[in-house]
């Protein structure tokens, strides 16, 4: 395993946390000694505050390429106590030695046993703090790091949910227009050429990947309308269609493809399934600190409460994926019509007036 550099605050700890220790050790030194002695303080200067950190660190750099990061607490636990136990009886014995040789400052009798017990003790005590904090602040690092990670996965399986949500728009939409534009090619050219520039601003808005989750509901609208003017030539009369969109609510964002999920459910389950055709409204209002969407068809709920799931389950999906909890979508019957309404909060107060509201697709 690689040592991994340390970061910029390890060193200032590090003599910080050693150098904190070192002034306690010869607080306890001048007051054991009535006074505090240039040797002793070089003595506990170069061997606590100089090669304390040095040691320690050489320490981190055997657990990081020995992997103890990953052993379990039963694993790491004898590995630590034997380090500190060996670092610090040989720490203690190194002040003795150079104690008695090169500072001269006292004989072997002086350092040896008891004092030199005593700083081994101190030795044990520094390491093993340093032991606890560095393995608490790696404990968090990795917690983190997992915390971070399992977010970005959740994320990422959220973006890939609502790609996957917002490519389900259906087929057989296409294939339909597709028999409308071969039949009018030789009928009516001019038409014809308009209907493919519908369908391709159409395939344009549902297949670019780079659109946002969420885009403005006036966006929304022209692709429904794209939409609503390629299913008027296979339906032609027999489909009537409004929009009623107040200006405020035009600047709010909505899911990309939501209404005009809404919508092609609107003429699958509901104007399909009526022989004299019908009517679809489409609405926008906001309410206080809300957007409500409405998408109404000619018909009954009985028919499309039956064989409408598919759509509606995966408009409500993506209305989850995006709001949790602060979105809502109803279907319910309203006088000869079946509505489904859409309510999910502002994000931020309405802007200026936009556009016209009210138009009608002849």
């Amino acid at each position: 395993m690689t040592v991994r550099t340390p970061s910029r605050g390890y060193w200032p700890c590090q003599f910080g946390g050693f150098g904190l220790h070192t002034l306690y050790v010869l607080a306890l030194d001048a007051q054991y000694e009535r006074g505090l002695h240039l040797k002793s303080a070089v003595s506990v200067i170069v061997f606590l505050f100089i090669a304390g950190p040095l040691t320690m660190h050489a320490l981190r750099a055997w657990m990081l390429t020995h992997g103890w990061l990953e052993l379990s607490i039963g694993r790491l636990l004898p590995r630590a106590a034997a380090s500190v136990l060996l670092l610090s009886a040989t720490l203690a014995l190194m002040t003795g030695v150079t104690n008695v040789l090169v500072l001269r400052n006292g004989g072997w009798t002086v350092w040896f046993p008891q004092a030199t017990f005593g700083i081994a003790s101190g030795y044990a005590t520094a390491f093993s703090i340093w032991l606890w904090i560095y393995f608490s602040v790696q404990s968090r690092r990795q917690r983190r790091a997992l915390e971070l990670k399992a977010l970005k996965l959740e994320a990422s399986a959220h973006d890939a949910r609502l790609r996957t949500l917002e490519s389900q728009l259906n087929p057989h939409f296409l294939f339909n227009a597709l028999n409308s534009v071969r039949a009018l090619v030789v009928e009516d050219p001019a038409r014809a050429q308009t209907m493919i520039t519908r369908l391709a601003e159409l395939l344009r808005y549902t297949l670019n990947a780079n659109n946002r989750d969420v885009v403005s509901l006036d966006d929304e609208i022209r692709a429904v309308e794209d939409y609503l003017a390629i299913e008027r030539v296979r339906f032609e009369e027999r489909l009537t269609v409004q929009i009623d969109v107040e200006p405020a609510a035009r600047r709010q964002r909505v899911p990309r493809m939501l209404v005009l999920t809404l919508v092609e459910n609107a003429v699958k389950h509901g104007i399909s399934r009526l022989t004299a055709g019908g009517t679809i409204r489409i609405g926008a209002t906001v309410a206080g600190d809300r957007l409500r969407v409405s998408v109404a068809n000619s018909g009954t709920l009985g028919a499309a409460a039956t064989t409408a799931g598919v759509g509606l389950s995966n408009a409500r999906e993506r209305l989850q994926l995006i709001y949790g909890d602060t979105a809502s979508l109803t279907l319910a019957p309203d006088g000869g019509l079946v509505v489904a309404s859409v309510s999910t909060p502002l994000p931020e107060p309405p802007g200026r007036e936009a556009s016209a509201g009210r138009q009608v697709l002849a």
